[in-house]
């Protein structure tokens, strides 16, 4: 009986240091990290969509879908999306949308610090909350960079959206997030 204790505790304890380890090993990637260029898949219920993003760490995003026509945009403080469908973008206060924390590297660092980072079903995640979002931040295995997130946009739906990063550290040219064309 005390073997088994011990042999458990034992593997609690290898598995527990295993875990801090690849946060701490996230933690200094996204330390050293002012932006990603990726391609994503996003799908909203039963409905997918693809494209490219430019994220920088500092609430940015910029993303362009493929054959839609549509954009996304935040300068920091609002986003925008728009369609081709429409002239009209809709504007929408980050704070209120998950993406005021996802884009937020200190938040993320912050929550990795506090939450144990989980391993189910192959994927490395870590689950945080803002503002009745529940949010789950996936991380890539083998990278250890931001790998996806699972949430709930504002209309109510399932977004789970991968994400491919092609580069990190670019030169970002500041326009690119600029709303003011949309005014």
């Amino acid at each position: 009986m005390r073997f088994a204790l011990i042999l458990i505790l034992f593997f609690f304890f290898i598995t527990t240091k295993a875990y801090s380890d690849l946060a701490k090993q996230i933690i200094n990637n996204l330390k050293n990290s002012e932006n990603y260029s990726f391609k994503f898949t996003q799908q909203i219920n039963d409905k997918k969509e693809t494209g490219n993003c430019v994220l920088v760490f500092d609430k940015k995003i910029n993303c362009k879908y493929d054959n839609l026509g549509k954009i996304l945009i935040s300068d920091g403080k609002n986003i925008i999306i728009k369609t081709n469908n429409s002239d009209i973008p809709n504007f929408y206060k980050l704070k209120n949308t998950s993406f005021y924390k996802l884009l937020d590297k200190r938040y993320l660092i912050n929550e990795l610090k506090m939450n144990n980072i989980k391993d189910q079903n192959d994927e490395l995640f870590v689950r945080i909350n803002y503002q009745n979002f529940d949010i789950k931040v996936y991380f890539d295995k083998e990278r250890l960079y931001l790998k996806g997130w699972r949430t709930i946009d504002i209309y109510n739906n399932s977004v789970f959206t991968e994400i491919n990063i092609l580069s990190v550290n670019e030169i970002i040219d500041e326009n690119l997030f600029s709303l003011k064309k949309f005014n």
